[in-house]
């Protein structure tokens, strides 16, 4: 069994997120979604963040009129700055199904300043056909819009790969994701524990302590497997 995984940065033309770049600071991220082939739409739940709570109301309130989008089934408020989002969209317009129909499988999604972020993995009992179905793929995908980043990670035929994701509570995931993509790792910092604190409505003190916790399982699992990297 051949193993690969891919990460795509596209700027996906026409389609609800090339719009987010009119809202400064807002950010999506897939939780689920589900094809239904013969009706023509998918059912998709995303949260919605940002900077400013009235921001991410403008933008939840134009949603409905973005590209690819076939109705608005229920918003429901996390905090000032949060939102589920619930909504069915045009599958023919989704690009997780032009992952999939090469055969990947997306893991995750998010959406920022007009860009969508995949990452996906791809399994295969042949190297040749693997080659073939991504390099499909990004020929496909260019059809859609602006490739940024097309990144493909090969692991070895006899590698047990387990992701350290896996080991991550909800909440250890959920910050450091929402710290790596906010900039807390760049230099100069694009967000503070202060900031990340307030995203979360917890303490500075508790952000600090599951964004340490979810940083040592993952160090933990890399010296582990480092013969793999």
């Amino acid at each position: 069994m051949r193993l690969a995984k891919l990460y795509v940065r596209i700027e996906h033309y026409n389609d609800w997120s090339y719009y987010t770049r009119d809202f400064e600071g807002v950010r999506t991220s897939m939780r689920y979604y589900y094809p239904f082939n013969d009706r023509g739409y998918s059912f998709e739940v995303i949260t919605v963040t940002g900077n400013r709570g009235g921001t991410v109301k403008s933008f939840i309130r134009r949603f409905r009129y973005l590209g690819n989008i076939v109705d608005v089934v229920s918003v429901g408020k996390i905090n000032n700055r949060s939102y589920e989002l619930v909504f069915l969209g045009d599958i023919k317009g989704m690009l997780k199904y032009v992952i999939l129909e090469h055969g990947g499988i997306v893991i995750s999604s998010y959406v920022d300043s007009g860009t969508k972020d995949f990452t996906a993995y791809f399994f295969t009992k042949d190297t040749n056909e693997l080659e073939t179905s991504l390099t499909e793929l990004h020929n496909e995908l260019s059809n859609h819009g602006k490739i940024i980043t097309y990144k493909v990670s090969r692991f070895p035929k006899t590698m047990v790969f387990t992701s350290p994701i896996y080991s991550l509570t909800e909440i250890e995931r959920k910050i450091l994701q929402t710290a790596y993509h906010k900039g807390f790792f760049n230099y100069p910092r694009g967000i503070n524990l202060d900031n990340l604190a307030k995203e979360f409505n917890i303490s500075k003190a508790t952000v600090n302590i599951h964004l340490r916790n979810a940083l040592r399982k993952i160090i933990s699992s890399y010296l582990g497997n480092n013969d793999y990297f």
